[in-house]
């Protein structure tokens, strides 16, 4: 590789990382939560870290935590992984079409660093004119590192401070995403898909118990999403 361009590669990286580090702070700040709630599940500080740097996805760790406690099996917790992540189809949809030209390798190393908040970012928010690969990289990397650092940070103080009360804090990641949900509804449609799937949801946890629900409503409400957006964009 050039050396000018290898340089320009480095700084653009930088920039990302720069450029989302507000929002680095908000995912540490919920990062602690995660981490204090896996140790109180019954994990170790190792095995949240690794957890973490392993699975890298925020609502698949926190709702895998009352699972492991209820002794949910390897094939379940990848299951309700799976049907959880759904999103993450239209999401590198979306991404692959906005780095069209890129190799097909560098696109799959990419994948790794699409969560939903790189993927806001860089569609939606200040990145979304910018089409620099290792600046998409670089907002990946800020939230890697914040969310592994501050895994760690709250399972040792989970661990280590006795005073630490982790009741209730489970809900600062459902805060976070009712709040990204909220700012994404745009007309009756979004609302529509919305009010349905919370309501599949509560019929099929009341019929069936479990955590069929989390599986049905995320395999079922990513299509519904992708058909009627298809639906609108004809329209227009």
């Amino acid at each position: 590789m050039d050396k000018g361009v290898k340089n320009q590669s480095i700084t653009e990286l930088w920039h990302g990382f720069r450029d989302f580090s507000p929002i680095g702070l908000i995912v540490f700040s919920y990062a602690i939560v995660f981490g204090a709630l896996a140790v109180k599940s019954g994990l170790t500080v190792p095995e949240a870290g690794l957890m973490s740097l392993t699975v890298f996805a925020g609502a698949s760790q926190f709702l895998a935590l009352p699972m492991i406690q209820d002794g949910a099996s390897a094939w379940t917790l990848t299951s309700m992984a799976l049907m959880v992540n759904m999103r993450h189809l239209l999401y590198g949809l979306s991404i692959g079409k906005k780095y069209s030209g890129a190799h097909p390798l560098k696109l799959l190393g990419l994948s790794f660093g699409i969560v939903d908040e790189t993927y806001a970012f860089n569609t939606l928010g200040p990145g979304r004119r910018i089409t620099s690969i290792p600046y998409f990289m670089g907002t990946a990397l800020c939230g890697y590192v914040v969310w592994n650092t501050g895994t760690v940070a709250g399972a040792m103080a989970g661990r280590w401070t006795p005073l630490l009360k982790a009741e209730g804090l489970d809900f600062a990641m459902l805060a976070v995403f009712i709040s990204m949900i909220g700012s994404s509804i745009r007309d009756r449609r979004d609302w529509g898909i919305l009010g349905c799937s919370g309501l599949a949801a509560l019929l099929i946890r009341r019929l069936t118990g479990g955590y069929w629900h989390l599986f049905i409503v995320g395999l079922t409400v990513p299509l519904a999403f992708a058909i009627f957006t298809k639906g609108k964009n004809d329209a227009n």
